[in-house]
């Protein structure tokens, strides 16, 4: 059966715990079907401010993926693209009877995907 998000990419789940008071976080790589590209123009107008000045994309998938919390210390899923990866900040679901998906918003974090 074809789909509208034929290609997969990996993702990475962030979670830890404190060891001796200091966190340890641990990444758990998983794997969604999706679309992935630039974020320009008004969808740059959603990123929280602070973050509008970073590399941002924009990812559609039927997958739900983890954003951040503003004001927490809850963190996104990492999406490795490009050779960067990015954090993902917001989620606009879009659940219908004819195609239910999501579309996020992720900043770059720094750090090269080798």
């Amino acid at each position: 059966m074809p789909t509208l998000f034929p290609s997969n990419h990996s993702y990475f789940q962030v979670s830890g715990s404190r060891v001796l008071g200091k966190w340890v976080p641990v990444e758990t790589e998983s794997v969604f079907s999706g679309s992935i590209q630039p974020a320009r123009g008004k969808d740059l107008d959603f990123l929280p401010v602070g973050r509008k000045d970073k590399g941002s994309i924009k990812i559609y998938s039927s997958t739900v993926l983890q954003s951040a919390e503003e004001g927490s210390d809850h963190s996104g899923d990492i999406v490795p693209w490009g050779g960067r990866r990015y954090e993902i900040v917001t989620a606009f679901p879009n659940q219908s009877d004819i195609l239910s998906h999501y579309k996020y918003l992720a900043v770059d974090i720094g750090g090269v995907v080798v």
